[in-house]
């Protein structure tokens, strides 16, 4: 393996998402997404490819596996596409974020945290080059 980077969304209303990177020799990245009660909810690859609606941008193609009943394939789905697509790289995302008794608009904050949590790793992966 050949680094390990943890990057954060920062925190807002006592919610809060992370990621730990795992950058692989071959150049794909294993990114487990936590928060909250951490566990396996959800798994997905992506991979990118050229947007099928304009050749000249990228985009990524996913599958998901998920945890009857929980519903983190909607995060590893968004943030496994949107960093493949920015990257250029294989990936793999393993996501478990629970917080009990959640209101409307703190899972619309969560929402907001782990599209943030994204482009800090597109950010993050860049650096690392």
């Amino acid at each position: 393996m050949q680094t390990t980077e943890t990057v954060t969304s920062g925190s807002e209303d006592g919610l809060s998402v992370g990621a730990i990177l795992h950058l692989l020799d071959s150049g794909d990245v294993v990114i487990v997404v936590y928060g909250g009660y951490d566990h396996v909810g959800a798994v997905s690859l992506a991979i990118p490819r050229p947007s099928l609606e304009d050749p000249e941008k990228n985009s990524a193609t996913s599958s998901v596996l998920t945890v009857l009943g929980h519903k983190e394939d909607i995060l590893v789905k968004e943030i496994g596409e949107q960093v493949a697509a920015a990257t250029g790289r294989n990936l793999v995302v393993v996501g478990g974020v629970h917080y009990d008794g959640l209101e409307a608009e703190q899972l619309e904050i969560l929402k907001r945290l782990w599209r943030k949590l994204s482009e800090s790793i597109i950010l993050k992966l860049g650096r690392l080059g």
